[in-house]
């Protein structure tokens, strides 16, 4: 009897060192595949992480705020969304086919993304393991993981309801391509409270609008003199800062990153808010390098579609030169 019931507590103390090694170890691999790769509610996504075979990662937090990235920054609002929607309305298209499954496992094993869905609590309910693209386009390979369950032995080919093409791109994992391009922004038009333009080589160019928090303009020149204004022009330049966002980080070489900001701006333009927080904001305008002009047309001096800008402190963006059209007019432009 006390040789059986010993017997019994070596099995009971194998088993459960068994279980200990298991639950410490990687993923195990399911001997049927997981399919449900969809995620029902979005809305309770709480974080998204995506890491690539470089060493490259994106983690995305659900804010107050927004979506945070990597702790440090905003994420772009429209790129979330995209991977929210992918997240609700994935879909199988059809399961590897047997022969190409060793190769398609190779191939992902190399290059693929890994996706982690956390749906509140520190573990993610889903982790998506994201391939290649399929020879024709229109499908992506898929593996899918879940923490406490296992990693699916098979991989599928995943599309997405009426979409046509691959959804590999949506995952990628450069941060200038995930950090929000929003420079200004208003809800309300009446917490702007004063727009300053310098404009260093043509200093009687710049000009001051001050708005009370009313919505009443004044306008005042490069000497602090008022200034008789048309109140349209002055609203529509103010109407224009609502949102404004660059085009694009810029990357520049070291040399040529120092020769730009040791330029005189083309512009200098300040934003306080009805708080008193200010926003500055140095431009340069870029040469002009389109083609040249009929014989009956002076050419251009300068882009008038793109120039740089340098905004919160320290990083060089790219602008659209159109959308502050009127807020880097000349003090003369808003003259009665």
């Amino acid at each position: 009897m006390n040789r059986r019931l010993l017997l019994l507590v070596v099995l009971v103390l194998l088993g459960g060192l068994a279980w200990w090694i298991s639950s410490r170890s990687g993923p195990s691999t399911l001997d049927r595949p997981l399919s449900d790769f969809a995620v029902a509610d979005t809305a309770g996504v709480t974080r998204i992480y995506i890491a690539d075979k470089q060493g490259r990662h994106i983690d995305l937090k659900r804010t107050d705020r927004g979506w945070s990235l990597n702790d440090t920054f905003m994420a772009k609002p429209h790129d979330v969304t995209m991977l929210l929607r992918t997240f609700k309305r994935v879909e199988v298209k059809s399961p590897v086919p047997k022969a190409a499954e060793a190769h398609t496992l190779r191939v992902m094993g190399a290059a693929s993304k890994k996706v982690e869905i956390y749906e509140g609590g520190d573990v993610p309910s889903k982790i998506w393991i994201v391939g290649h693209g399929t020879q024709d386009h229109f499908g992506t390979y898929m593996l899918l993981e879940k923490p406490g369950e296992g990693r699916s032995n098979a991989p599928f080919i995943m599309g997405m309801g009426g979409f046509i093409g691959t959804l590999f791109q949506r995952f990628h994992t450069k941060l200038d391509d995930w950090r929000d391009t929003e420079v200004y922004r208003f809800t309300d038009q009446r917490e702007l409270a004063t727009v300053e333009l310098r404009t260093p080589l043509a200093p009687a160019n710049s000009y001051r609008i001050d708005q009370d928090p009313d919505g009443r303009f004044s306008l005042l020149d490069h000497q602090g003199r008022p200034y008789a204004f048309d109140t349209v022009l002055v609203h529509g330049a103010v109407l224009s800062l609502k949102q404004v966002n660059f085009e694009r980080i810029e990357r520049l070489k070291r040399t040529t990153r120092d020769s730009l900001l040791g330029a005189t701006p083309s512009h200098i333009l300040q934003i306080t808010d009805r708080t008193g927080k200010k926003n500055t904001t140095k431009i340069w305008y870029l040469p002009y390098t389109g083609p040249a002009p009929t014989f009956d047309r002076a050419q251009p001096l300068f882009d008038d579609i793109r120039m740089y800008a340098l905004v919160q402190d320290t990083l060089v963006v790219v602008m659209q030169r159109p959308q502050l059209e009127r807020v880097l007019q000349p003090i003369s432009g808003f003259m009665r």
